[in-house]
């Protein structure tokens, strides 16, 4: 079926959307179309199309999988499956006014479908839409505290901004993750696609000891002290180990909003910001 590309993630193969849900993830009285449901819906020259979309997105043709999605949607034009589909073909071409076209019916109908609403962002957000995206990802904190996303599910895409020679694909963490408590990532890729460099709003647990005792009334009130950080890679060294060099950037007392994060990681990707301090040569392991 569906090669493991969704929600503009596909660098990244979080997560599929044929991923079934549990349970707890979808109220009772919903019934939430999946993959299934819709191919048993497709006649034979149907359903041709439909895998003709599918082995084109497993190799990044996004254009002919969102050529072959519109011819479906001619038949089809409200079907949620189909339009989460067409959708982030429309976003990995260039046309996110088509994708949020496609999904605000699809969010105004059933306000609990994460995958929707997560692909919402990214549309708003690449569109520069800032009111739709702000509201879209408050839901998807929203949805999280509900239970309603996957358990698995930690971050995902907002949007991939365009650089002078590559681009900057920013995710947000519905988690924080790792042992420095990620809370934004910052992918940033070189005009051929090769990561060059990882931006990061951290703020790990054992940072926060130093700043509960250098800000306790702020600490108690469950303030915590973030960094911007980045890594960018430096080949392999003598051992044939892959390396980074780290950098900081500046600490910020609270959890800075979307808007801020978005211009500091920016800054960083276009040198406008210059690092506190670096460490070379460090092996990733």
């Amino acid at each position: 079926m569906r090669a493991a590309c969704w929600l503009g993630l596909c660098s990244s193969a979080v997560l599929v959307l044929v991923m079934p849900f549990s349970v707890a993830q979808i109220p009772a009285d919903v019934h939430r179309e999946s993959v299934t449901d819709f191919v048993a819906k497709l006649n034979p020259a149907q359903k041709d199309l439909f895998e003709q979309a599918s082995k084109a997105v497993s190799v990044g043709r996004f254009t002919e999988s969102l050529g072959l999605h519109k011819q479906l949607l001619k038949d089809f034009p409200d079907d949620p499956i189909l339009c989460k589909f067409a959708s982030e073909d429309a976003i990995h071409t260039g046309d996110p006014a088509f994708a949020a076209t496609l999904l605000k019916p699809i969010v105004a109908n059933d306000p609990d479908d994460w995958q929707t609403t997560a692909l919402l962002v990214r549309a708003c957000a690449e569109l520069g839409d800032t009111a739709c995206r702000d509201t879209e990802m408050a839901k998807m904190v929203d949805l999280h505290k509900r239970g309603l996303t996957p358990n698995q599910l930690y971050t995902y895409a907002v949007e991939n901004v365009k650089l002078d020679s590559g681009t900057l694909l920013i995710e947000n963490s519905l988690v924080p993750w790792g042992y420095y408590k990620v809370y934004a990532l910052g992918k940033m890729s070189d005009a051929g696609g090769k990561r060059i460099m990882t931006i990061t709003l951290e703020s790990g647990d054992m940072d926060q000891i130093a700043f509960a005792k250098e800000h306790p009334a702020e600490a108690a009130q469950g303030a915590r002290m973030f960094s911007l950080d980045a890594y960018r890679e430096t080949g392999l060294n003598s051992e044939g180990k892959r390396t980074q060099t780290h950098f900081t950037y500046r600490f910020l007392m609270g959890q800075p909003d979307y808007a801020t994060i978005r211009q500091d990681f920016l800054d960083i990707a276009t040198g406008k910001s210059k690092p506190m301090s670096s460490r070379s040569g460090l092996v990733v392991q």
